[in-house]
């Protein structure tokens, strides 16, 4: 009997690179928007000495993680052998490459590798001094959007490299020690019309409260700020290595005086046209995870053995003596943070164009929804609490989808969640007492999400009665009045 040829069944796919750098704008460039804007790249390229090889090989590899039909091994590769070779050019565009190839492979779970190449993102940054205000014009080819490019690659490449060291729980990171003279980077519409604006200092923005009309800056301005936030709390825990409620007031001013000033404009991320403001969007969530951190430690909302031994994810462990008084006010605080998480995440819009970050944002959050649901909810509120974990649960199978970090992410919340909730009644049948429902002032004041949006699943929370005795440190006159007036 004759023997019949092995015929080879897999199908081998021509993929475009111009398809890949596609991708890469359609879904990571909205959250980094640090390159030049695509039409303007295709520009650049058609140069011989554009001095982006490996910035593109970068950009395919990224964009190959959201090509389905392709797998991202190959793009991966060659660019890990331009990037790691010891002849790389320490240029600005090399920056731009080793800190998206970074992110790329921190969230593909290779941590260590992501974490190297950035740090020699930073020290190649630092040498060529981008960190300077002159270093835009420098290397800037006469080119306004080339020079607005090198600005927000440094005030990204700092966000980067604090995130960084806050997914891994250390207060130190390189960037935090450099000064920074860099001009203040314009919003996206600007920056993708090649319609660069004069330039604004970071001085301008400190004293924006005292302008006689209101200046709008960009979202990259605006998550900067809030990273200035966190960094006042990363130095005072190196200065002292104490946590304590002198702290948490401190950044409960900040927080405040960052959202007071927000632009009507900024202050939800969903635009006008339906689009979503990536930037503004991590902004948002880096305010509501930092509540959460400062809140969490003096609340009800225990930490769990289980999360304690997290591995994709780290929550923060600060040590703490226990409030005096008050803790029923930072339960409520962490709270109303998940409430925004959620409101945050229920936005229709295409997921994986999130930040990469947001995703240890949203497992730290849903830990803490899981404690609520075990250390305080009941009845109705336990229900709405639980579609909150499901909720986040989703969102990161989705991020998951492209990042395996984020799907075991997923894994490890659902872990948590099968062991604290799997047995647990959404429904208790139970005589009590009247309940108090507060309602808090600042909290309408500072939260940033437009309520417009209506979306309130948390609404039916009802806290416990006695916490009405309890000194939340601010007023709740008239607050139901507030909250119908701006609703």
């Amino acid at each position: 009997m004759p023997v019949l040829p092995v015929v080879e069944t897999s199908l081998t796919f021509q993929v475009s690179t111009d398809r890949l750098l596609e991708l890469y704008f359609e879904n990571f460039w909205p959250s980094f928007p640090l390159v030049l804007p695509y039409r303007y790249l295709q520009q650049r390229r058609m140069n011989d000495n554009h001095g982006m090889e490996e910035l593109l090989l970068a950009m395919q590899y990224a964009g190959s993680i959201y090509a389905p039909w392709t797998p991202s091994e190959p793009y991966f590769k060659t660019a890990l052998q331009s990037l790691t070779s010891p002849n790389l050019a320490h240029t600005p565009f090399n920056v731009q490459a080793l800190m998206l190839f970074a992110l790329a492979r921190y969230h593909f779970n290779m941590k260590e590798e992501g974490q190297k190449l950035l740090e020699l993102a930073v020290s190649i940054a630092v040498e060529l001094r981008m960190n300077e205000k002159c270093f835009a014009q420098v290397y800037g080819e006469s080119n306004p959007v080339l020079e607005e490019s090198w600005r927000r690659t440094y005030y990204l490449l700092y966000i980067a490299d604090q995130n960084l060291a806050i997914v891994s729980n250390s207060a130190f990171y390189t960037l935090g020690k450099i000064s920074n003279t860099v001009d203040l980077p314009c919003d996206d519409e600007y920056y993708n019309a090649g319609q660069i604006p004069p330039v604004a200092t970071w001085q301008d923005y400190k004293d924006r409260e005292f302008a006689d009309v209101e200046i709008v800056y960009s979202s990259i301005v605006y998550l900067f700020d809030m990273s200035m936030v966190v960094a006042s709390i990363m130095e005072i825990l190196i200065d002292t290595w104490s946590f304590g409620e002198a702290m948490v007031e401190l950044c409960d001013t900040k927080l405040a005086v960052w959202t007071s000033l927000l632009p009507v404009c900024k202050r939800d991320p969903l635009r006008r046209d339906g689009s979503v403001d990536e930037v503004m969007f991590t902004a948002h969530m880096n305010a509501i995870i930092t509540i959460n951190t400062m809140h969490r430690p003096f609340s009800s909302l225990s930490l769990s053995p289980e999360e304690m031994t997290t591995q994709a994810f780290l929550s923060p462990t600060p040590y703490v003596a226990p409030p005096k008084q008050g803790r029923g006010a930072h339960t409520a605080r962490t709270l109303r943070a998940i409430e925004m998480h959620t409101k945050l995440l229920a936005i229709p819009c295409a997921v994986e164009r999130h930040s990469v970050f947001t995703m240890c944002m949203t497992a730290q959050l849903a830990t803490a929804q899981i404690s609520a649901c075990t250390n305080l909810l009941e009845d109705h509120a336990l229900s709405i609490a639980r579609d909150r974990v499901r909720l986040s649960i989703g969102f990161l199978n989705a991020m998951g989808s492209f990042w395996p970090l984020g799907k075991l992410m997923a894994k490890e919340v659902r872990q948590i969640a099968r062991t604290h909730l799997s047995n647990k009644p959404t429904t208790v049948t139970m005589d009590s007492g009247p309940a108090a429902e507060v309602d808090i002032l600042r909290d309408d004041l500072i939260w940033p999400v437009d309520p417009s949006t209506q979306i309130d699943i948390f609404s039916g929370l009802i806290l416990p009665a006695d916490w009405s005795t309890t000194n939340f440190g601010y007023s709740t006159t008239n607050s139901s009045n507030f909250h119908e007036n701006n609703t």
